[in-house]
């Protein structure tokens, strides 16, 4: 009895990880990539590459669809109601194999200016895992608005052992990593104790306005991990902050998003 007990617990793994595992072949797939090169800075050879990425993403869209992480937020003030919104998309899929059937370019036939590339590809598609729900992190003490020159503290207490980081995201091209710094490195967090940033009584992170604006809404990412992922702390291009964080399975992370609003009062 001992080893039908065993060997059914080992027939469930190797199914569990069959389906993690399992691919997907898709024939015939299309995508494409139009431009006006004549004012564009993209040559053709890169248009032919993002017409293939655009046949990989289709692909992957296909087989695991979006899943799109969105932070949605609506204050109401003296100044009227104000909207904002945080979305970063993933695909939790991989792709294992893409084989180019045909590919080419042509003129639009509604702009005589635009020109279309377009890929077609057989690929296969290994699709991704779901997060792990025992993985979730509290973050308390953040404030909606802060006045220029007031220090942003918080508190985060994870149900796992895990690092973090932290990014500001300022607009829809530049972010900069706040957490980990020169001053606090990264280090495990232990799970089921409240831990206070900043940790050091020698560190604040004072609200700033980068321009010379009265108010300006930026976007808190916390990224929780159960293992250190590096990051590059030179890095200030949101599209390379949200692909770093698409890029870690789902089942080693936990997002957290915020919104806060900086105000010269």
């Amino acid at each position: 009895m001992r080893i039908v007990t065993i060997l059914f617990a080992i027939l469930i793994s190797l199914c569990s990880f069959a389906q993690k595992e399992k691919v997907f072949s898709l024939k015939s797939v299309r995508g494409e990539y139009s431009d006006v090169l004549e004012y564009s800075d993209v040559t053709g050879r890169e248009a032919t590459q993002l017409a293939r990425e655009a046949t990989k993403r289709k692909a992957l869209e296909e087989v695991c669809g979006i899943r799109v992480n969105i932070w949605d937020k609506m204050e109401i003030s003296s100044a009227g109601d104000v909207f904002n919104s945080l979305s970063i998309n993933q695909i939790d899929g991989e792709i294992v194999d893409f084989e180019v059937i045909e590919e080419g370019h042509r003129q639009s036939s509604t702009r005589s200016s635009e020109t279309i590339f377009y890929c077609i590809a057989n690929v296969k598609v290994k699709k991704g895992i779901e997060p792990d729900p025992n993985f979730c992190v509290t973050v308390n003490g953040l404030k909606n608005v802060y006045s220029v020159g007031e220090y942003m503290r918080f508190s985060v207490r994870p149900q796992m052992d895990c690092y973090m980081k932290v990014f500001l995201l300022e607009d829809e091209k530049y972010g900069t990593i706040l957490f980990p710094n020169e001053f606090e490195p990264s280090e495990i967090i232990p799970a089921d104790k409240e831990f206070k940033f900043p940790s050091v009584p020698y560190y604040d992170l004072p609200c700033q306005l980068n321009s010379n604006k009265s108010k300006e809404v930026h976007r808190l990412v916390f990224v929780f991990t159960k293992t250190e992922r590096s990051f590059n702390e030179k890095e200030t291009s949101r599209a390379e902050i949200e692909k770093w964080i698409a890029k870690i399975p789902n089942n080693q992370k936990f997002l957290h998003f915020a919104i806060i609003e900086i105000r010269d009062i």
